[in-house]
């Protein structure tokens, strides 16, 4: 997708700018990998992990350390082969949001799906000024190289793997 995707642009309005902003559709593409992994995440009988022998809760984890790092090195790959620069990126956005989507389901359950949409439509709708230029929290649409994405990124996903190896999620009957 991010192949056929990297330099496709949509104009979008912008709140803060009162005009259209021209977003990279790029910045869409996580969505697909955090909802799938909550999919996974939230397909579960939670009355047979909770007397079972073996700890789902590493499992989990694995499972999504082990996608993030697919979806990060697909990116890589991407932008190695093809020259383009915006794999990394899509790739650290994908972590940034699972990461972001963790610990929301940590508190509010399986309506943190929403999370990874709604904090792309708050970037592209509050998170760009006149200029195209982004605003320091929006983390989305920075370059590979910038630091406050990356800590930014890495808070987000070890408070992530850390809400979902505590399981100290609501359950919804």
């Amino acid at each position: 997708m991010l192949t056929v995707l990297q330099d496709s642009v949509v104009s979008l309005p912008s709140l803060l700018a009162g005009s259209a902003n021209p977003v990279l559709f790029v910045l869409m593409a996580p969505v697909f990998v955090c909802s799938g992994l909550a999919l996974c995440l939230d397909s579960r009988l939670e009355e047979a992990e909770r007397t079972g022998v073996r700890r789902p809760h590493l499992w989990d984890a694995a499972l999504v350390v082990a996608v993030l790092g697919l979806s990060v090195g697909a990116g890589w790959a991407l932008d190695a082969a093809s020259g383009a620069t915006s794999g990394v990126p899509a790739g650290r956005n994908t972590v940034f949001l699972t990461g972001l989507l963790l610990v929301l389901r940590a508190l509010v359950g399986s309506p943190a799906v929403m999370a990874p949409v709604a904090w792309i439509f708050a970037v592209i709708f509050f998170g760009l000024d006149n200029a195209n230029h982004p605003a320091f929290w929006t983390v989305l649409p920075e370059t590979a190289g910038d630091p406050v994405a990356a800590l930014a990124t890495v808070c987000a996903i070890t408070a992530g793997l850390g809400a979902l190896l505590s399981d100290r999620r609501p359950v919804h009957r």
